[in-house]
């Protein structure tokens, strides 16, 4: 048991990097981004490609990394240029549509589950130490390491620095963000720039343990929104736990041969519990004011 649940901290990790791009998306832009895990599978792969087309592995990783960031910078841009005086809904929405046309153009790209595997370059696989028999591999701290870093790096941005005050402004009150001189356009720009950026490096962190082809990789999206519902779109300390949390049930899951086959449930099981909660603290709530 210690073993799977050591094994699943490995992907929580993971998990918890995907959870957090969706929170800081949503508390910085006010959009819930459904493209996001295809737009950072898209870099992912085009390293990949380059690899195996003989480029050695760092520039392939800048160009990756710079394809997902354009195609995060282009849908945002859009999204600020043509929906900025639209509601959330209706921009998330559009990248739902975004998500489906990503999906397609990658599956084309890159092939199939079953046609499509790639070797993603593993530089973290090897082992720091053990626990009993319970091997601890690089991966597991790399990742968490990473999750905690982003965590307390972003909620110091956010308080302590100019930037950070910008970016609330501009997530709050973006009418009155301009009215001061916060240039939100470019701002909000940069923003998906660097979010785009940051999921095609989790994503190419994950994608030797997660499974090597494109849809898989752009599914995740769905654990990635089950681990920010977690955090409710906003708390970065519970999304972190939120990630290795499910991280933690699909390694326990996989141990046990009675549910092993139907652990990728998991996400969905967690999105419907939560909303259920939710949706009888507002009942709770309601009965409660009048």
């Amino acid at each position: 048991m210690l073993n799977s649940v050591i094994a699943g901290l490995s992907s929580g990790g993971g998990y918890a990097l995907l959870g957090l791009c969706v929170v800081l998306t949503y508390r910085l832009v006010a959009v819930v981004n459904f493209a996001m895990a295809a737009v950072g599978a898209m870099g992912a792969f085009t390293m990949v490609s380059l690899t195996d087309d003989g480029l050695n592995v760092w520039p392939a990783l800048f160009l990756g990394v710079a394809v997902s960031a354009a195609l995060s910078g282009v849908l945002g841009a859009l999204l600020i240029r043509w929906f900025g005086e639209h509601n959330e809904r209706t921009k998330a929405a559009v990248t739902v549509a975004v998500y489906v046309a990503v999906m397609a153009v990658g599956l084309r790209l890159f092939g199939a589950t079953s046609t499509g595997a790639r070797r993603f370059p593993a530089p973290f696989d090897g082992a720091v130490f053990r626990i009993g028999d319970v091997v601890v591999s690089w991966a597991v701290v790399v990742s968490l390491a990473f999750a905690v870093a982003i965590t307390v790096g972003v909620e110091v941005m956010l308080r302590r620095t100019l930037v950070g005050l910008r970016l609330q402004a501009l997530s709050e009150r973006p009418g009155t963000a301009q009215v001061v001189g916060i240039s939100a356009p470019r701002l909000a720009t940069a923003v998906w720039v660097a979010i785009g950026a940051l999921t095609a490096l989790v994503i190419i962190l994950v994608a030797p343990r997660l499974g090597g082809d494109f849809s898989t990789l752009g599914k995740l999206i769905v654990t990635a929104l089950a681990v920010a519902m977690v955090g409710g779109f906003r708390n970065l300390p519970l999304t972190l736990g939120g990630g290795l949390l499910l991280g933690c049930l699909e390694g326990v899951s996989a141990s046990l041969s009675e549910v092993r086959e139907y652990r990728g449930v998991i996400p969905f099981l967690v999105i419907l519990v939560l909303l259920w909660w939710r949706s009888r603290h507002e009942v709770w709530d309601t009965a409660h004011s009048r």
